[in-house]
């Protein structure tokens, strides 16, 4: 599963998030990084932690948010992956609503 995110201002969009998650405005998020320094946001309630990372790259539309598993972790199902992209849409839409014009969850 994943996200596409259509907007003229992926950067922007992306350090928002980061800013946002890292000062505490998106409580139920944080960010780790993969061994490659990747930045992965990790929905942190006790019951989704680590089960399923969301990993933001550029698209040719913005950006595209993929889902991932830490290596060591069992691969989780779709209807996990579902709960965590759902969760992930909300902020989208309540918090960075003005960065883009169309999502898209493939």
């Amino acid at each position: 599963m994943k996200i596409i995110v259509y907007t003229d201002n992926a950067k922007g969009l992306y350090d928002s998030i980061n800013y946002k998650i890292k000062k505490g405005e998106l409580k139920t998020w944080e960010i780790k990084l993969a061994s490659n320094n990747e930045v992965l946001y990790n929905h942190s309630p006790e019951q989704w932690s680590d089960r399923v990372l969301l990993m933001p790259n550029d698209h040719i539309h913005g950006i595209v948010i993929n889902t991932k598993s830490w290596s060591d972790q069992p691969t989780p199902d779709e209807a996990t992956k579902g709960y965590i992209i759902g969760r992930f849409v909300e902020i989208l839409m309540v918090h960075f609503r003005g960065y883009f014009t169309k999502l898209e969850i493939l």
